[in-house]
């Protein structure tokens, strides 16, 4: 049995994050390179992924400007 077909609770927490990076990478290999042929999963776990990457993106340049004291 795959480590990814199993629940989370049952998983360790690296097959966890290697399950997701495995799931995550075909998704966005799959709407890139064949937008037409991607299911819907692939689609959401593509759009979560740009949303987290935006989310640090601001993060990143939230800190790099200063504070205002006010």
């Amino acid at each position: 049995m795959q480590p990814c077909y199993r629940p989370v609770a049952e998983m360790t927490l690296d097959e966890t994050v290697e399950c997701i990076r495995e799931k995550g990478s075909k998704a966005l290999s799959v709407i890139t390179h064949n937008p037409e042929s991607a299911s819907i999963t692939d689609w959401a776990l593509g759009f979560l992924a740009a949303l987290i990457l935006l989310n640090l993106l601001l993060l990143f340049l939230g800190l790099l400007t200063p504070r205002r004291d006010i």
